[in-house]
């Protein structure tokens, strides 16, 4: 079974970012939290569609 939501930690750990980044591409819009009543998660598709395109991939010449 895959998990369909992240904790904050689990977050941390797939995408190798920071907590602080998280929330700050939290709060300039470009990466979505879900809140279950105090509980903050990321739902995986989220974060993998955040990596997708906040990430560079460099091509060797």
């Amino acid at each position: 079974m895959t998990k369909r939501y992240f904790t904050l930690k689990e977050a941390t750990e797939y995408s190798a970012l920071s907590r602080s980044t998280l929330y700050a591409e939290e709060a300039k819009g470009r990466l979505v939290f879900t809140k279950f009543g105090a509980a903050t998660r990321i739902e995986k598709c989220d974060l993998d569609t955040f990596l997708d395109v906040a990430g560079e991939k460099l091509v060797a010449a």
